[in-house]
């Protein structure tokens, strides 16, 4: 077995989790420090994860031991789980089953499982949620389960709409309750279209360049949900809001992340 070891977990090196799924990887596993990458034979890798180390291992059921790193996932009223831990979901709370793929997203991620917890604290029902940068479409299907009427999810990456719909299938969401599509905000498919939140997780500085986008993408004096942000760049995420009109900013740390929300600026 040929397993390629890169130092770092998840949540850290989240940014090159794709880059070795697309350099072929089978499988991946974090463990003791180490993010533990399955290939069936050596391949050239991106400059970004060349920093790791090609070893030769006895063959393992290595989908059986990366089943048993991934646990249930708790988000406030909502706790994330692969499919084979559906029924360790605790009575009262809401099952969202993510398939772990590509477009990555379980909820292990503080960014991911920051937002569901700020978007279980809305009253959604009966409203409109835009999700930009939906990825595997968790926080767009977390929103359609508590209530939302509707959800929209856009990324810019058209792999990972067909991994979302799957996701929205999974999870038993009727059709027409959430609809992803390839795109983002201010791309000039200009629309009138307003929606009662938005979240996003995305990096600062797309933050920055969509503050705009997100005053105009939302009904005035609606909830703001972005993370996605290291604690370093806030200050340019808040300068951003308060260019935008932004008010009612909070901020929430965890670790090297933070999430922060807002109300878009009134009429």
């Amino acid at each position: 077995m040929l397993v390629y070891h890169l130092p770092g977990t998840f949540e850290t090196r989240e940014a090159h989790l794709d880059l070795l799924w697309e350099a072929g990887a089978t499988g991946l596993e974090e463990r003791a420090g180490l993010i533990r990458a399955y290939f069936d034979a050596r391949t050239d890798l991106d400059a970004e994860i060349a920093d790791g180390e090609w070893r030769d291992e006895a063959d393992q059921d290595w989908q059986a031991q990366f089943k048993a790193t991934l646990k249930p996932v708790r988000a406030g009223r909502v706790t994330i789980v692969p499919p084979w831990l559906r029924d360790e979901v605790e009575a009262g709370q809401t099952a969202l089953i993510i398939e772990p793929g590509m477009a990555f997203g379980t909820g292990h991620h503080a960014t991911t499982r920051m937002a569901v917890e700020a978007l279980s604290a809305l009253d959604l029902m009966g409203r409109r949620v835009l999700d930009v940068g939906t990825g595997s479409g968790v926080l767009a299907i977390a929103a359609a389960l508590l209530g939302a009427d509707h959800a929209t999810g856009l990324d810019i990456d058209p792999l990972t709409i067909p991994i979302a719909i799957e996701n929205a299938e999974i999870n038993g969401v009727p059709p027409g309750r959430v609809v992803f599509a390839e795109g983002s905000l201010g791309l000039g498919d200009e629309s009138d279209e307003t929606f009662d939140v938005l979240v996003a997780n995305l990096y600062a500085e797309l933050h920055d360049l969509l503050a705009g986008e997100y005053a105009a993408a939302l009904r005035p004096g609606s909830p703001l949900i972005l993370t996605g942000i290291l604690t370093g760049k806030l200050d340019l995420v808040r300068a951003a809001l308060d260019r935008e009109g932004f008010g009612g900013v909070t901020v929430r740390e965890d670790g090297e992340w933070v999430l922060v929300t807002a109300t878009s600026p009134q009429a």
